[in-house]
């Protein structure tokens, strides 16, 4: 059996929790090690997560030679300066999704990165369940046909105040970066490229980011893809897809699915499950590791160049809202 992976973590919050707890069900890594600003709070996290080692700052968890790969789980305004903290200590990097707030502080995540010849990934967990891969085998064997339409919605309502951090501009808060980067990377790796034109409407807190939108996209051939994200409302996470030939359902959850439907003309429907335990974080974690171990700096299924043309689709949208977060 291979030697696993020793995994650190960048942050304690809720998705840095539910990464460490899929850690068990990966078949090639471990958690070795957590890191925060706070000791006390990183011993809290260890030791309700096997025991792993404490750092009580995010430079000593990097410094930490028993750390193999690094999972940024902070808010989205620090993960420049902590992914940059990891590559440059020499560790591979998992930066949960959205990678950077900007295209921009992501060229500088790459340019480091390469300069290292680390491997660096957007944690779009999305793209490594496994009924993706089938979803993405379907489409690569033309089964719909040609693809002119796609709807994905993503909305989930928020009972916060202007501190938490759906709200707060100061660490990148709002809907798009939160949840509408699900609809938006989607529709990315269904027709491989990015929209030639985009329309959207946005609703603003009162803070000033968004907290409800809707998105039409619309590619070269002509094709479209109608989505929406909300912190405000709740949304039926459900991706459709229609073809020249029929249509798929990503159901029920489209960011982590466990369900496919391919629906062809005059052909009885095809139901696909995939039962997975936990949140599915492990298959994300095992695909890293695969990548490293073939000798990778970056993934096949969530390619740097393709993050980086998501944020630049994400970079568009915000400038048509006029929305700008600190620092930028």
């Amino acid at each position: 059996m291979k030697k696993k992976l020793n995994w650190g973590i960048i942050g304690c919050g809720g998705i840095a929790a539910k990464f460490a707890q899929d850690l068990a069900q990966s078949r090639t890594g471990r958690l070795a090690a957590v890191g925060s600003r706070s000791k006390a709070k990183a011993q809290t996290f260890a030791a309700h997560h096997g025991g792993a080692c404490a750092h009580g700052s995010y430079e000593a968890l990097a410094a930490d030679p028993a750390v193999d790969v690094v999972y940024v789980a902070t808010p989205h305004s620090y993960h420049l300066e902590n992914a940059l903290t990891a590559i440059d200590a020499g560790k591979h990097v998992l930066c949960e999704k959205p990678i950077a707030l900007n295209a921009r502080q992501l060229g500088r995540m790459i340019d480091a990165a390469r300069k290292k010849g680390v491997f660096l990934m957007e944690g779009m967990w999305s793209r490594c369940f496994p009924a993706t891969l089938q979803l993405r085998q379907w489409l690569a064997r033309n089964r719909i046909g040609r693809i002119l339409a796609m709807e994905a919605d993503f909305g989930e309502f928020f009972a916060a105040g202007p501190k938490h951090r759906i709200n707060n501009p100061a660490l990148g808060g709002g809907a798009l970066l939160d949840l509408g980067i699900y609809p938006v990377s989607f529709a990315s790796m269904v027709f491989g490229a990015q929209p030639e034109q985009i329309v959207s409407s946005v609703h603003k807190t009162r803070t000033g980011v968004d907290d409800h939108a809707v998105m039409v996209l619309e590619y070269a051939d002509g094709a479209t893809a109608a989505l929406s994200c909300s912190c405000r409302v709740a949304m039926k996470p459900q991706a459709r897809l229609f073809g020249t030939k029929g249509m798929i359902t990503v159901d029920a959850r489209f960011y982590r699915p466990n369900r496919l439907t391919l629906a062809l003309e005059g052909q009885k429907a095809v139901v696909a499950d995939f039962a997975y335990p936990g949140f599915g974080l492990h298959y994300e974690a095992d695909h890293v590791a695969e990548c490293i171990r073939k000798g990778r700096t970056e993934s096949d299924l969530m390619p740097l160049g393709e993050s980086l043309a998501i944020m630049q689709t994400m970079d568009r949208i915000r400038r048509q809202w006029k929305l700008k977060y600190p620092g930028e």
